[in-house]
């Protein structure tokens, strides 16, 4: 009886493991659920595949390795920056 418990316990957490290296996705293509979101692919680095999406006025970056990344303003945002210099008379 107990040998066949293990057994059964074995089957069950080898099966497990299978199933979550597989490597084979759920689904792939267009959204379905929300068309507003338009994802970006931006580049690949050691196999990495790096994407982003606009939410709400924030930048999200993820990765084909699952990290994800939000970011308040991009940096490539166009700014104008003027500098003032004091001319200082000459004695």
């Amino acid at each position: 009886m107990k040998t066949l418990i293990r057994f059964f316990a074995l089957f069950f957490c080898i099966t497990g493991l299978i199933s979550c290296y597989s490597g084979i996705p759920l689904q792939s293509g267009k959204s379905e659920n929300n068309q507003t979101y338009e994802v970006s692919y931006l580049f690949e680095h050691d196999g990495v595949k790096v994407y982003r999406f606009l939410d709400m006025g924030n930048y999200v970056y993820f990765t084909t390795r699952g990290d994800v990344t939000s970011i308040k303003n991009d940096s490539t945002r166009k700014r104008t920056i003027t500098i003032y210099k004091d001319s200082i008379p000459n004695k």
